[in-house]
C-alpha cells in the first residue's frame, strides 16, 4: 500500500529554517518554539527531530539563512553597482524596503548577549561595516570611515524605530527624500 503523501512529509530542514526565521522577524528566538512552528507547518515534533537535533540546531540555521540572505546576498547583488553614490543609496533603500530582513536585525539586536546571537550579530556588523565603509572610500567621502560607521550605526538605530516606534519611521515620498538626504548628508562635504 502506497504511504499517504502529506505536506509533512515533503517538509525539509529549509521548511523549518524560514519558519524559525519568520518566527525571530515576528518576536526574536524567544519567539522559537518548536511545538509552535510545528503546528504552523502542520508537522509533528517528529519531524523537526528528523532534521535537527534540537532548538539550538535550528536558531543556528535561522541565524545562518538571515546572515545569507540581509547580508552575504545584499553585498553580492549591490557589489555590481560601479557608482558608489548609487551603490549607497540602492544599500539604503533595501533597509528602507526590506521590512523582514530589518525586523529580523532589530529583533536579534535585543538578544546581542546570548551566546548564539553574539558572535553572528559581530560578525555580520563587521561585513556589513566593511561594505560601507568600501563604499565610502570608493567614493573618496570626506571622514570616511567615520562617516561609514555614523551611516551604519543610523541603520541600527532605524531597525530599533521601526521595532519600538514604527509609526516614526520615514514611509512612501518621505523615505524616498529621507535617503536622498542621508546620501548627500553622508557622502559630501
Amino acid at each position: 500500500m502506497a504511504k499517504k503523501d502529506t505536506s509533512a512529509d515533503r517538509l525539509g530542514p529549509d521548511d523549518w529554517t524560514r519558519a524559525a526565521l519568520a518566527a525571530i522577524a515576528d518576536n526574536g528566538i524567544a519567539n522559537v518554539s518548536v511545538e509552535r512552528i510545528a503546528r504552523q507547518l502542520h508537522a509533528t515534533k517528529g519531524s523537526f527531530y528528523w532534521h535537527f537535533k534540537d532548538r539550538s540546531a535550528l536558531i543556528a540555521a535561522a541565524l545562518e539563512l538571515w546572515e545569507r540572505r540581509y547580508t552575504d546576498d545584499i553585498i553580492e547583488r549591490l557589489s555590481s553597482v560601479e557608482d558608489p553614490r548609487e551603490r549607497f543609496s540602492s544599500l539604503l533603500e533595501s533597509a528602507f524596503h526590506d521590512h523582514p530582513g530589518v525586523m529580523i536585525d532589530a529583533n536579534l539586536l535585543a538578544f546581542a548577549s546570548d551566546e548564539m546571537v553574539g558572535p553572528v550579530l559581530d560578525r555580520v556588523a563587521k561585513k556589513r561595516l566593511g561594505f560601507v565603509d568600501q563604499i565610502f572610500a570608493q567614493a573618496d567621502a570626506p571622514g570616511g570611515s567615520d562617516r561609514a560607521l555614523l551611516a551604519y550605526s543610523a541603520y541600527i538605530g532605524l531597525s530599533q524605530l521601526r521595532r519600538t516606534a514604527p509609526s516614526l519611521t520615514p514611509k512612501g515620498k518621505r523615505a524616498t527624500a529621507y535617503i536622498a538626504n542621508l546620501v548627500r548628508w553622508l557622502m559630501d562635504d
